[in-house]
């Protein structure tokens, strides 16, 4: 499922001094609905995502075309323009971002809220589209748990209204122009970049713009024709069997989009026209078309369209603080209670909020208080952030350790210096040295999973005079092709110095399972770990591969209670069959086998044995959890680990051997 798809709604008409269209505000209820649906039943309505698209046309339609017409007359005014936006835009907003710190402050565990807190910045900067960009895809499922992550959309409508106004007051001669020339070199990016950068291509304001512009351009051309908001006219184009088709088709592609669509198809492309064509042809048709004047007129669907705006805010929060609350998917009852939830909250909203805030009584004043409220917002959230969401907090979990157990927090300065001795340039590289001053006598190489056996493993060999050298590669074997993999290709430099450091004793091994042995990409990783051993065991060294852990179908955190919420539910079988475990390592189990049979003096240690018995494979063991992600270990896992692995050690320097 994915989060928050559409845009915030427009401003009303009304507050442009513009004749009102009640067709609009039901075009905008079934735009909303359709959203609320898809996130909270999305088997019900699986296109029902395209309701953003809906509301960026709408915007485009409404405040762009008042843009043209002030514009156009000379009434323009920056100061006008904002102080309107701010007193729409921000008193709904504000009131959702701090509900969310609020009650992110009893029920997110730290991690969760010093996320929160960096979407409330970008809310707060209307740059949460490209905040977004950089983490996770819209349709990824990491992002149904991220209770801001809607506020991508209205990020981009802002940023529209900002760079707009100052390039029609440069084309205000010509505006359709303008509006044309930048439609099609968006349309042409959006279309193009769809297949190869979806991410950009869903998060971008340069590839989103022209569902905007297609508004603009619809008022334009109403305006050209004397009818600015598309009312009747006399003439063959305003003939009522004509306005009728017109608006059943437009409804006709909306609710194509709707069921149509898929979130694995490519969005937007082409396929975004379905919803944008849709929603123009039904404005385009005017109040008086039967569809526009029968069906979106009538009072239940005005009504829904009025609240558009703080349902579309209160909507999602809910239903993804219900998922992070119930560690997945909410029963069906939760997520009706939260939309029946976010409906009256949005009625609260607009009547007691909206509505007075958007008079033009002591209009300078509201707009200064809200830009106020909005900084000091904001400067909440930056210090949650900095302070990774406030650890101490008592309301997070039961203990500290398990507070500790879900951050990861890697040592940047750490990295910074030793990448620094060794030469290593740039973000893509990662290297640890426990005691930077000295030279290096033991070295972990692998992927983030020899990563989160680091802080145990320097700690043993520090106790044993030992210095860790830790160099995070892709696969850590001699002689797998890079392809265009980067950080491949910096492995090849990592294993040279590997094999020509002096100093160095013990080599160990460690990467996630990957790899197949049956395909050909595997036989040759096979191949090169062979390789591998046989050169660090040429030169003397004590080699030891590590066995990956088992990976997890389920979060560990939901084996914790949330403190703070007392309803929070955890899991009674923090746990997977050791038989499913297996049967996923098979292959990879048989391969390594095959290997390792061919160098004895290679030393196994398999991190799985420990946290697993005969029959169960545990992301618990008592009240400590082992992991903080579904793959990786978490702080007492680690240290848990290093202890397995000093044991084993001991074990076969005492002669007793690996078990």
């Amino acid at each position: 499922m994915e989060l928050g798809k559409q845009p915030l709604v427009p401003a009303d008409a009304s507050d442009l001094k513009l004749p009102y269209r009640s067709d609009i505000d039901g075009l905008r209820a079934l735009a909303v609905l359709a959203v609320v649906l898809y996130h909270a039943f999305p088997a019900l309505l699986p296109g029902g995502f395209a309701g953003v698209d809906i509301f960026f046309v709408i915007s485009g339609f409404l405040i762009g075309g008042i843009l043209l017409d002030d514009i156009g007359s000379g009434r323009f005014s920056y100061a006008d323009f904002y102080a309107r936006r701010v007193r729409r835009i921000f008193p709904a907003l504000l009131i959702v971002m701090a509900a969310c710190l609020a009650f992110g402050w009893f029920a997110l565990f730290p991690d969760e809220y010093k996320m929160l807190a960096k979407h409330v910045l970008g809310g707060a900067g209307f740059v949460s589209n490209y905040v977004l960009w950089n983490e996770v895809g819209y349709f990824d499922t990491a992002a149904e748990t991220k209770p801001l992550l809607h506020l991508w959309s209205l990020a981009i409508e802002e940023q529209f209204y900002i760079v707009f106004p100052a390039l029609l007051l440069l084309a205000r001669r010509r505006p359709w122009v303008l509006v044309a020339g930048l439609a099609l070199v968006s349309f042409v990016l959006n279309v193009g970049g769809v297949s190869h950068h979806a991410s950009a291509t869903f998060y971008s304001p340069a590839s989103r713009l022209w569902e905007l512009l297609l508004g603009t351009a619809l008022a334009y051309q109403l305006r050209q024709r004397n009818d600015p908001v598309g009312a009747d006219l006399p003439g063959a184009l305003q003939a009522s069997r004509l306005r009728a088709l017109q608006s059943i088709l437009g409804l006709v592609l909306l609710a194509g989009a709707m069921l149509v669509l898929r979130a694995e198809r490519h969005f937007p492309g082409w396929w975004a026209l379905l919803p944008t064509l849709g929603a123009v042809l039904v404005i385009a048709a005017g109040p008086q078309a039967w569809c526009n004047r029968v069906l979106l007129s009538n009072r239940l669907m005005v009504a829904v369209g009025l609240i558009s705006y703080p349902l579309y805010l209160w909507h999602w929060p809910l239903l993804a603080f219900a998922r992070i609350v119930e560690a997945g998917l909410p029963s069906l009852k939760i997520r009706v209670l939260a939309v029946l939830a976010a409906v009256v909250l949005a009625w609260l909203t607009w009547f007691m909020v909206e509505r007075p805030m958007r008079r033009p009584r002591h209009g300078r004043r509201k707009v200064i208080a809200l830009c106020s409220v909005m900084l000091l917002l904001a400067l909440g959230a930056a210090l949650l952030y900095r302070y990774d969401g406030l650890p101490t907090r008592a309301s997070v979990v039961d203990s500290a350790r398990q507070q500790q157990d879900l951050i990861f927090t890697p040592d940047y300065r750490n990295a910074e210096v030793c990448m620094a001795r060794y030469g290593f340039v740039g973000a893509l590289q990662y290297c640890q040295l426990d005691q930077p001053q000295q030279a290096p006598t033991v070295l972990l190489l692998g992927d983030s999973h020899a990563g989160h056996l680091v802080d145990g493993l320097r700690s043993y060999y520090r106790s044993r005079g030992e210095n860790l050298w830790y160099l995070q590669t892709r696969l850590p074997f001699v002689g797998v092709p890079p392809g265009d993999d980067i950080l491949q290709k910096e492995t090849i430099r990592m294993m040279e110095l590997a094999l020509n450091t002096p100093g160095i004793k013990t080599v160990i091994l460690s990467t996630a399972y990957k790899l197949v042995p049956s395909t050909d990409v595997g036989r040759v990783a096979y191949d090169a770990l062979r390789n591998t051993l046989r050169l660090f065991l040429a030169q003397g060294k004590q080699v030891v591969f590590v066995n990956d852990v088992p990976a997890l179908d389920f979060d560990p955190r939901a084996c914790l209670r949330r403190a703070g919420v007392a309803s929070s539910q955890t899991r009674t079988d923090c746990s997977i069959p050791r038989s499913q475990f297996e049967r996923n390592v098979a292959e990879h189990a048989a391969a390594l086998r095959a290997v390792l049979s061919e160098f004895p003096a290679v030393q196994l240690f398999d991190s799985a044995a420990p946290l697993c018995d005969r029959e169960r494979c545990y992301a618990m063991l008592g009240q400590t959890l082992m992991y903080r992600d579904t793959h990786h270990l978490s702080a007492s896992g680690d240290a848990y680990m290093a202890e397995q692995y000093a044991r084993q050690l001991e074990a076969r320097a005492a002669g007793a051997g690996l078990p």
